[in-house]
């Protein structure tokens, strides 16, 4: 809301602007992404010189919902737009498509899909509010209070100053509750009934058809090996709608590790509204870029562990391998497992901004086992992080492991599907989540790969990313079935003998 404030004053704001409207950012996004998207957004504004957006929610008529029947059709028009020329590169090092082009049976070459998802909070949207002409009193479960504050100005006209806001520590909001979406209809219903204490509740069919969902992310990889069997050149283009490439763009792999890197991105328009999902697109680009480097050292014949320590030997951040090591030898990795068990690991890193010792790093070594039937069952999760310092231990490791299950679930079975149009799930029938009896038996938080750096990173987000990779390395070695799209409980995985 700030920043439409500040595109109502200035059509072309400078950073020194932005910087003054947009005081309070939300942690899960940086100074220099959030300036990067005002800019973006102002000059769309400007090109367009005021003529409406027919890809607008606020249009009233139909749009382009008529234009994607299903899912299937969405997922086949976002591949499709990976083999066409990306719209814009994010990042660029060296000269990846020369040497790719000049690799020959050096290349290795993968797509990956992750589907729109739902936060799916234990509390439906809801919210109370009393509005007189000169006061207004709230009671909300609120993610931005000062965002809050702007909405509430601008549906009732009370000065801030008359404006009272109660945070109720309920209900959970994943990144639901950042746009305020649910705060201006409560404040909208309210004003009907001035004088009067309201309270506005969604159904659990309306807060899952009325979200603001995890975005569906595509992408397509394309690296060269080198006589080592590391890559030396990577393409990587992910399409979706206003794509956004953390955990990819800003990590050390095309920041160095790999020499010669591209990141590239392209739009893929869509009627249906998306937003902040814990740990906005890194929980997408994680188990993408993840599942590629495993891919890569499969067939550089390297085991995955090993492979990963090599690419990141060249990074300036101990704690990468120091989080590798770590984990690699609290979860006993190499150890012998039965038939169709196996472990899985992916690393990631939640804040930083493309440089080291930036943000939260995390491995998580995932112990899997796929039946007879294809049922997948997780035994263990383990993972070790550095976030610099902590100062409460407990309050760590239970964001941590909330955030393990969180990403679990994300990756086994959390998937929302089209219809002429429209979401179809509605409720909890049609969108399992795992239950008591589906959690692993050992949930593992090592604290041994802290580095003491004067950083404090948040670690409510990185465990999202990583746990989704090391389910899919897991299933591939203990099944030799390479998962490349999510959820996971749609791979068919029944044993032949």
């Amino acid at each position: 809301m700030a920043a439409a404030a500040l595109l109502r004053q200035h059509d072309s704001p400078t950073d020194e602007q932005i910087n003054s409207f947009i005081t309070n950012i939300c942690r899960c996004g940086t100074y220099p992404r959030v300036r990067a998207a005002i800019h973006k957004a102002a000059a769309k504004m400007r090109a367009a010189q005021g003529s409406p957006d027919p890809q607008s929610p606020r249009d009233p008529h139909l749009g382009s919902g008529v234009e994607w029947k299903d899912t299937e059709q969405i997922y086949e028009s976002a591949y499709a737009r990976l083999e066409r020329p990306a719209d814009e590169f994010v990042k660029e090092t060296g000269d990846a498509r020369k040497l790719i082009e000049q690799a020959g049976d050096a290349v290795i070459e993968a797509r990956y899909l992750t589907p729109l998802c739902e936060h799916a909070p234990m509390e439906p949207l809801n919210g109370t509010a009393l509005v007189t002409d000169d006061r207004v009193e709230i009671w909300h479960p609120l993610a931005m209070a000062s965002q809050a504050l702007v909405i509430a100005q601008e549906e009732t006209g009370v000065a801030p100053e008359n404006i009272e806001f109660h945070l109720p520590l309920v209900g959970g909001s994943f990144g639901r509750r950042v746009g305020g979406d649910d705060v201006r209809m409560v404040l909208a219903v309210a004003k009907k009934f001035p004088g009067t204490p309201i309270h506005v509740i969604w159904s659990r069919e309306e807060t899952f058809r009325q979200g603001r969902y995890r975005d569906l992310q595509a992408a397509r990889l394309v690296a060269a090996l080198g006589a080592d069997g590391l890559p030396k050149a990577l393409i990587a283009h992910v399409a979706g709608h206003d794509p956004v490439t953390h955990g990819l763009d800003d990590g050390p792999y095309v920041n160095s590790c790999i020499p010669n890197a591209r990141v590239e991105t392209s739009n893929v328009p869509m009627h249906i509204l998306t937003g902040q999902f814990r740990g906005p697109g890194y929980n997408s680009q994680c188990f993408i870029i993840e599942s590629f480097i495993d891919e890569c050292a499969v067939r550089a014949g390297i085991d995955p562990l090993e492979y990963r320590l090599r690419i990141l030997s060249k990074w300036p951040d101990p704690g990468w391998q120091g989080c590798l090591r770590e984990v690699a030898a609290r979860a006993g990795w190499g150890r012998k497992l039965p038939p169709r068990h196996a472990q899985g690991l992916a690393v990631g890193n939640w804040g930083m901004s493309g440089g080291p010792r930036e943000g939260t790093t995390a491995v998580a070594i995932a112990t899997v086992e796929v039946t007879e039937a294809g049922d997948i069952v997780v035994h263990a999760l383990d993972l070790a992080f550095d976030c610099g310092q902590i100062l409460n231990a407990d309050a760590v490791r239970a964001q941590l492991q909330g955030s393990m299950i969180f990403g679990l679930n994300v990756c086994l079975n959390e998937e929302l599907n089209v219809e002429n149009g429209r979401i179809v799930e509605g409720n909890f029938d049609r969108y399992p989540m795992l239950r008591i009896a589906d959690m692993p038996r050992q949930i593992n938080v090592h604290m041994g790969a802290l580095t003491g750096h004067s950083r404090y990173g948040g670690t409510g987000e990185v465990a999202v990313g990583v746990v989704g990779p090391a389910v899919a390395n897991a299933i591939f070695r203990a099944t030799g079935k390479r998962i490349r799209t999510m959820p996971f409980r749609r791979a068919n995985l029944r044993f032949i003998a």
